[in-house]
């Protein structure tokens, strides 16, 4: 009987953007704010290869934080074409997370898309650790997806929970 050894994945989300109505998400660079949280990581993220969203402030954090990364669009953020700047985007975000799609999310990838979608991208680097630079959407549908987190509520609480930046290690 032949057996895989676990790996582990390292997932940073994002530093804080400096966020803009007029300007499209990808294109966003970190605030000044992140831009420093992003560089006190800088020598405490674990050893592996660096990955990350083609997303300017996921570029941003691992490039201050551990060096260049190898881009990757399958490790961008969830999909929301038509997606309006405004107050209710916490509640309208969690509800995607937590898998309670409604009108609001008329057009956006579904949780299982961005999941399989984030899933191929981790697959095609086998064999060896890594440090993915990514968001927390698509961060918490992959991690529900491998089981890590339950779907649903537990979900949104994880998702709710997380900082700008953080870390989160599993072993897949």
């Amino acid at each position: 009987m032949r057996q895989v050894a676990a790996r582990r994945v390292h997932l940073l989300r994002h530093a804080m953007p400096a966020a803009r109505p007029d300007a499209d998400p990808r294109a966003w660079p970190l605030s000044d704010e992140g831009r420093a949280a992003a560089a006190r990581l800088a020598g405490t993220l674990p050893a592996g290869l660096l990955l990350s969203s083609t997303e300017a402030k996921a570029v941003e954090t691992i490039t201050l934080a551990a060096g260049p990364p190898t881009t990757d669009a399958r490790f961008g953020e969830v999909s929301r074409p038509g997606e309006p700047f405004d107050d209710a985007v916490v509640a309208r975000r969690r509800a995607w997370v937590e898998s309670r799609l409604d009108v609001r999310h008329a057009g956006w990838e579904t949780p299982d898309e961005a999941a399989a979608r984030f899933d191929a991208g981790v697959r095609a680097y086998p064999g060896e650790d890594m440090v993915i630079a990514t968001h927390g959407m698509v961060m918490v549908a992959w991690l529900a997806r491998v089981g890590v987190v339950s779907a649903g509520a537990a979900a949104g609480e994880l998702w709710i929970g997380l900082a700008f930046p953080d870390l989160v290690t599993v072993c897949v």
